[in-house]
């Protein structure tokens, strides 16, 4: 089975993880397709390296979430992103 990611940006308002308007499909990503939306996310002025690394000049970015999901119900992921 091939893993799949979700990846949301921290929405204030809303205190939890939502997925990011304007960055692309955000649930149940292939790797390929997640390297494009966190391409995106930079354009858009977040700090979403796919690895986080002081060493390498890139810190991890706290208002980007990157999970496996491989497969979870959107409304699965955004009730556990509500954290």
């Amino acid at each position: 089975m091939t893993p799949l990611y979700s990846v949301g940006t921290w929405d204030t308002c809303e205190q939890r993880y939502t997925p990011q308007i304007g960055a692309g499909p955000w649930c149940n990503l292939t790797l390929a397709q997640l390297r494009r939306v966190l391409k995106r996310l930079r354009s858009m002025g977040y700090e979403a390296w796919r690895v986080g690394n002081s060493f390498i000049g890139h810190d991890s970015d706290p208002s980007v979430l990157v999970e496996r999901t491989d497969g979870e119900t959107e409304a699965k992921i955004m009730e556990r992103w509500k954290r």
